[in-house]
């Protein structure tokens, strides 16, 4: 059985392809659950129609099936208006800009 714990550790190395920062440390990945042989990921973009959003979930995927042989689902999700901000800053801050 897998944890989700276990899965969350797992992906603090999908790193984001523009950024080189880690989707956990983005707060991208809103929630991990797990269920018997399958682990289902819930990932948070700015929103729905983001261009990069199939490379993303490629990444969560792969990273996740590289290191265990498991079931992975991921669901898409809009950030809400707090998380938006939160990932802007983050955004600026990695970018080197003044926030």
């Amino acid at each position: 059985m897998v944890f989700a714990k276990e899965i969350k550790d797992i992906l603090k190395k999908a790193m984001h392809p523009e950024l080189k920062k880690s989707l956990i440390d983005l707060a991208m990945i809103r929630k991990v659950t797990t269920k018997d042989t399958k682990v289902i990921v819930t990932l948070v973009v700015p929103f729905l129609h983001v261009p990069i959003k199939d490379d993303l979930i490629k990444i969560v995927k792969d990273i996740i099936r590289k290191n265990k042989s498991i079931k992975v689902e991921v669901i898409v999700k809009e950030m809400n208006e707090n998380e938006k901000k939160i990932f802007g800053n983050m955004v600026k801050k990695v970018r080197g800009l003044e926030i």
